[in-house]
């Protein structure tokens, strides 16, 4: 299965990069894969989809070395972006953590994610999983703890994306016009590792 699209680029100063996505014509394809479960899986019934950014009809701006296209496999869902954050009692590791609902948010990438430790600051175990209070801003491991905004970055997006574990992420980046030539790089990442023999350079005219 494949996803195309028509890319309207307009030239700005700065080497800067004015794109739109089309659905009409078919100039640049991105394939699509559509696999996995997600694992430590909860109750509900999760349909994973191929999203694109920008979506079609969307428009964005790309400086040189800036993806222009992003595809990735998962589910849209309330998450929470957290930074790392290291208590007596627990530790948190920085990444995606997605709603299970009832305020339970899991790193479905990291199952050693939230480290538990006893009154010496040893670790006794791993969890995948936090709690948030919206009201408060804050994020609590399954142990009695929190932290607030002050002690962890907490970035609340509604409608994010959650990645499934084995999610190849794939980009398109730019890299600049020279000569009238606009040239561009195709990448796939998976596990955030890239994918070397999958890189493909490619150029537009302009």
């Amino acid at each position: 299965m494949s996803i195309r699209y028509r890319l309207v680029f307009r030239q700005e100063k700065n080497n800067r990069l004015k794109m739109k996505i089309n659905n009409v014509a078919l100039t640049i394809s991105l394939a699509v894969i559509l696999t996995g479960c997600v694992p430590h899986a909860s109750n509900r019934n999760i349909t994973t989809i191929e999203v694109v950014k920008p979506a079609i009809g969307q428009s964005a701006t790309a400086y040189m070395g800036d993806p222009i296209i992003t595809s990735a496999t998962g589910f849209k869902t309330d998450v929470l972006e957290l930074g790392a954050a290291n208590g007596a009692l627990s530790s948190i590791a920085a990444g995606t953590y997605c709603s299970e609902g009832n305020g339970i948010y899991r790193n479905y990438h990291n199952p050693q994610a939230v480290a538990l430790k006893n009154l010496y600051g040893q670790i006794g175990n791993y969890v995948d999983y936090v709690s948030y209070d919206a009201a408060k801003n804050e994020i609590s491991p399954p142990n009695g703890t929190s932290y607030t905004a002050s002690e962890i970055s907490i970035k609340h997006v509604p409608d994010g994306l959650c990645r499934v574990s084995n999610s190849l992420v794939k980009t398109i980046e730019y890299n600049g016009n020279a000569g009238g030539v606009m040239k561009f790089t195709y990448r796939e990442f998976a596990n955030d590792m890239a994918r070397a023999a999958f890189t493909t350079d490619f150029s537009v005219d302009s």
